[in-house]
């Protein structure tokens, strides 16, 4: 019975490994200080990726789509992110996502969700 139990045990491990193996890193995308501003500006992710904003900049930023502004649909807004802060968004349908800082309205990216390319710049 022991050997069943470790049996069990062992093939949960392993079918747990393989879960954790097939999940993707998310899909970065760096804040800086100047033009472009984000990095990639523009970038296409498969539907159901992570999307991660990283501020390494010394001021706060945000991540906020322009359907934010009026009576627009608001995909997403992350609020303020300090230095060395990240945004993490996920579940995102496939789309067309402009996006800008609040704070600094001169930043804006573009962010593609497609149903079954890789992850890519534009």
């Amino acid at each position: 019975m022991k050997r069943s139990a470790s049996g069990v045990l062992l093939g949960l491990v392993l079918l747990t490994a393989s879960w954790v193996l097939a999940v993707s890193p998310p899909f970065r995308i760096q804040m800086e200080s100047r033009s472009p501003y984000f990095a990639p500006v523009a970038a296409t992710v498969t539907a159901g990726s992570t999307i991660r904003w990283e501020n390494p900049t010394g001021s706060h930023h945000t991540i906020t789509h322009d359907g934010c502004r009026g009576t627009g649909v608001c995909a997403f807004d992350s609020g303020s992110i300090g230095p060395d802060g990240v945004f993490e968004l996920v579940g995102l349908p496939p789309g067309l996502y402009p996006y800008h800082c609040t704070l600094h309205p001169i930043m804006r990216g573009t962010v593609v969700i497609v149903d079954s390319e890789r992850p890519s710049e534009i």
